[in-house]
């Protein structure tokens, strides 16, 4: 269960809430010897439940996370918060003697994924879970049991990153792909194989040497840079980014439009075996089982290590711990496997996990800082995000002084407060996020956030449409939204009006010169002086940058219109093979007839065609280039374009810039300085050039 952890405003919330702040805050990075996880503290709540009680409570409360991580993909708490929310379970089952026959047995529901809307497949051999480790001494002690179980001393171990992603089991039969199954249940899961098959680097037949059929177990999981790409488009169309990494790869696994599955890019990793029928014989060891995946061209582990000594275990589980953030995929931990497959049959499983195998689990970088402020933010669309204001701190490397909260709904289910000390990570590595309250340092005095009704720019009424998390202000000329429409407008991807920065447009709008992105177009030299503040000299140069934006290509002026939901790459398509403003109107698609159907928005286009924003004359007929449906990436500094420049001359001529490196991608554009984005190409063997080489390219 990945984070954020949550507290509920009931005692049972109070009494996690400190357990877990005790037991998973003081830890902050990874070196040495994890602390213990503690004991319940002794100051619990004197009005807490007995101990029967409090284990009916945790049963509800652990299949409540349950229901939302499998089902809904949604994350409340954190991975470690849901364990320690499960060891409470387990010591109080084992105090009354409620504890199943096996200790290794409590708690035995995996969790279920399935989720009613695929067809269900029963898999060969169970899917089961890993038993999990927080800290040097509980790792050591798993190692220390299975050799006295064993009565070995000579045990070789493998040891891998855990990939946080979606576990998937995907069959093989006379070595063609023919279904992927997630766990479900652990006996029978969804089958997702029409989804699975969009992964491009996933074979749909093995090369050779292959058995009658084969399970192959691993995980679909989005790298960084995909995660990145999406966030871009979703900040693109004006809508609230995605949290984590796995969440996204969970629901994309569950859409039912192959189309839009393929556009996200999964990815894939095997890493286990299933069921195994007919020769060859299946490997003999978890080693043997990488070597074969990498010979059948399937996407394997490429970080495995070996051990023999649980101090040699150790010292690879921290080596990996230090280096992980380096790694382009999301992990939260290691994967420690006896590699003999003789003694994995020999030890066998219980009914939750293999007694093998086991997952240390990082510790979450998490700090403890002020919730100084709640403030909002009035996106170009009307959405209302609430922002945390903190007391600035170091996660990461990296200083964090205000984070997302997303909505409403956020605030109050974590039940943060103004003025509260709260715990703040990083999801996936790379968003800050208010994770929740430390409810031992909240005085009486703060009360809960009241979430306000009316919008902070314009003072007009928020609205909160049924079933939806998101509030937005409807007024149309609310200041806030509008300054950020004419931010978007100017911006390098869109009309690229260079020098309009957020103060001027802020200015000009206060100063009732701009009440729409057309009025930029009515601007004289005097307004950007009087009321801008310009100087001459540079009011007349932006007068000629506003002039020259007039010939901006139509994809990129749809873009810049600031349509809901609508980013880079649907503008571009949207665009294709039309010319002008008056084409784009008449065919109308889909989502335009939304936003045409308001007067304001087919009044500004009428302006915009009136003052000759867009004209025929600007070459927008861009499917006819050199590039056309061709997919480029820009990595490294190019000697005489800077990015914007080049993504102008390349969606000029057809083509689509991207942020990350794919099979899908047609042509890598390297500078001087590429980055990883330049490996990963030179890997898939994609067709790399200098700037000069796509220069002459770009000439039809």
């Amino acid at each position: 269960m990945p984070p954020p952890l949550t507290v509920s405003r009931s005692s049972i919330g109070r009494v996690t809430a400190a357990l877990l702040g005790v037991a998973f805050a003081l830890v902050a990075t990874l070196g040495g010897q994890s602390p213990p996880v503690p004991a319940p503290p002794d100051w619990v709540d004197p009005e807490a439940a007995p101990a029967s009680a409090r284990i009916d409570e945790l049963r509800r409360e652990i299949a409540r996370h349950d229901a939302l991580y499998f089902k809904q993909n949604t994350l409340e708490i954190s991975d470690a918060a849901y364990d320690g929310l499960k060891q409470e379970l387990r010591q109080l089952e084992q105090s009354l003697g409620q504890l199943p026959a096996s200790a290794e047995d409590s708690e035995s529901v995996i969790g279920d994924d399935r989720s009613d809307e695929f067809p269900l497949v029963s898999h060969q051999q169970p899917m089961l879970s890993l038993e999990k480790a927080y800290t040097e001494s509980e790792l050591r002690a798993f190692i220390t049991r299975v050799a006295q179980r064993t009565g070995r001393s000579d045990l070789r171990w493998v040891v891998e990153p855990k990939f946080d992603g979606l576990a998937i089991s995907v069959t093989y039969e006379n070595g063609h792909l023919v279904r992927a199954v997630t766990r479900g249940d652990g006996h029978q899961g969804d089958d997702v194989t029409a989804n699975v098959r969009t992964i491009p680097e996933l074979a749909v037949t093995l090369p050779s040497t292959f058995p009658r059929s084969v399970e192959l177990r691993g995980e679909v999981y989005l790298d960084y840079a995909e995660f990145t790409r999406l966030n871009q488009e979703r900040d693109d169309a004006g809508e609230t980014p995605f949290t984590h990494p796995r969440n996204l790869a969970a629901g994309t696994l569950k859409l039912h439009t192959p189309a839009e599955v393929a556009r996200r890019r999964l990815r894939i990793v095997f890493y286990g075996l299933g069921a195994w029928d007919g020769l060859p014989l299946p490997p003999t060891s978890q080693q043997a089982l990488h070597a074969r995946i990498r010979d059948w061209k399937l996407p394997g582990v490429e970080s495995v290590t070996t051990a023999q000594t649980s101090n040699e275990v150790w010292t690879a589980v921290t080596q990996l711990g230090r280096h992980r953030a380096a790694l382009s995929f999301p992990t939260d931990g290691a994967v420690i496997k006896l590699d003999d497959v003789a003694l994995q049959h020999e030890l066998g499983d219980s009914a939750k996990a293999p007694r093998w195998s086991i997952a240390y689990k990082y510790p979450p970088s998490r700090i403890s800082t002020r919730l100084q402020q709640i403030t909002l933010q009035v996106g170009r669309t009307g959405i209302i995000t609430p922002l945390a204001e903190l007391e600035p701190v170091v996660i990461g490397g990296t200083t964090v002084a205000r984070a997302s909260l997303y909505n409403a709904e956020v605030i109050a289910r974590r039940d943060l407060r103004i003025g509260d000390w709260v715990f703040v990570e990083k999801a996936g590595g790379i968003i800050p996020v208010v994770v929740g309250p430390d409810v031992r340092r909240r005085t009486a005095a703060l009360a809960p956030y009241p979430f306000p009704q009316t919008c902070p720019e314009c003072a007009g009424k928020l609205v909160r449409n049924e079933g939806e998390a998101t509030t937005r202000c409807v007024q149309s000329d609310c200041p806030g939204q509008l300054r950020r429409r004419i931010e978007h407008y100017v911006s390098p991807d869109a009309a690229d009006i260079k020098g309009m920065g957020p103060v001027l447009i802020a200015a000009l709008v206060n100063g009732h010169c701009l009440k729409t992105v057309a009025d930029l177009y009515r601007l004289r030299t005097a307004d950007l002086v009087y009321t801008g503040g310009v100087s001459e000299r540079v009011g007349r140069q932006l007068i000629e940058q506003i002039e020259q934006s007039k010939k901006t290509r139509l994809g990129r002026l749809i873009y810049g219109l600031s349509i809901p939901g609508v980013g880079r790459a649907a503008a571009a398509e949207w665009a294709a093979g039309l010319e002008n403003l008056p084409q784009w109107q008449a065919t109308t698609p889909a989502p335009a007839q939304t936003y045409l159907s308001q007067v304001q928005n087919r009044a500004l286009i009428t302006d915009l065609i009136a003052f000759g924003v867009c004209p025929k004359t600007a070459g927008n007929a861009s499917s006819k280039g050199p590039l056309f449906g061709k997919t480029v990436v820009l990595t490294g500094t190019l000697p005489s374009w800077n990015r914007a420049e080049a993504r102008q001359q390349i969606e000029a001529v057809g083509g689509h810039v991207a942020n990350a490196v794919s099979r899908r991608t047609h042509l890598v554009v390297a500078g001087e300085n590429p980055g990883s984005k330049l490996n990963e190409a030179q890997s898939l063997g994609l067709e790399i050039i200098t700037e000069s080489e796509l220069k002459k390219r770009l000439t039809p």
